[in-house]
């Protein structure tokens, strides 16, 4: 019996995974430098990046993504396919981290999974914007719910049912195993719609799985929810997940 063959078949196999990965964005800088702006060569308020302390903490949840990638996984290879991302900064740096880390995914910006809309021009910039900064951005990406199709909005809620929405679709359209990088509302939204509603902390990790349980398909959790084992500072990460 060819036993490389067997571990490519295993492989193929894991990557048609349709286990879905939900993490929040890293500390903002705008809460620990309220003069943060004033450094920047734009004045996009609502877009702050990342805080010195969210990079690492972006960055401890790539190491965590790349152990759980060269792990076997209840015996057979697993790796995450697609990392689907809030448009604004402090998103697209948490998840670049992860696709720098993993080496071979690359980002899909998706505004239909962004924070909530108070605005009729949010201040995230357009995909060409971000590809210059972020090589790894897929330009090809066509958003679920593009920029000018968002609508006003003023409530946690709203953004939650919006990306929930969002989330489901995504999850219809691409194969293989998604990890979703969103913020405090988008991220409440995607986690109800995958069976576990509430709130997540900054770079926790969240895992669902699809399984069949008396006879149907159903989301389960798989793991803690909001876990925040791979982070240093993990109190930070809690105290955020509201």
């Amino acid at each position: 019996m060819n036993t490389s063959y067997e571990t490519n078949s295993t492989m193929i196999e894991r990557t048609k995974s349709k286990d879905v990965f939900l993490t929040r964005h890293g500390a903002r800088i705008d809460y620990e430098d309220p003069q943060w702006l004033q450094h920047c060569s734009h004045n996009r308020s609502d877009d702050p990046h990342l805080s010195p302390s969210g990079i690492i903490a972006a960055q401890e949840l790539a190491r965590k993504f790349k152990r759980m990638q060269n792990e076997d996984r209840e015996g057979s290879c697993w790796k995450l396919t697609h990392i689907v991302s809030s448009p604004y900064i402090r998103c697209i740096e948490t998840a670049n981290e992860v696709a720098l880390a993993l080496g071979d995914v690359s980002i899909k910006v998706e505004p239909g999974i962004a924070e909530v809309n108070t605005s009729r021009h949010p201040g995230f910039l357009d995909v060409a914007d971000l590809k210059s900064s972020f090589p790894l951005i897929d330009e090809h990406y066509e958003p679920v719910v593009p920029r000018e199709e968002l609508v006003l909005e003023y409530s946690d809620g709203a953004a939650a049912k919006r990306s929930a929405k969002v989330a489901r679709r995504v999850r219809e359209l691409l194969a293989g195993s998604i990890l979703f990088v969103g913020h405090g509302a988008s991220c409440l939204g995607i986690a109800g719609e995958f069976g576990h509603y509430g709130y997540v902390g900054y770079t926790s990790l969240t895992h669902f799985e699809l399984k069949d349980v008396g006879g149907e398909r159903k989301w389960e959790l798989r793991g803690f929810f909001g876990d925040v084992s791979h982070l240093s500072d993990k109190q930070t990460s809690l105290d955020s997940a509201w």
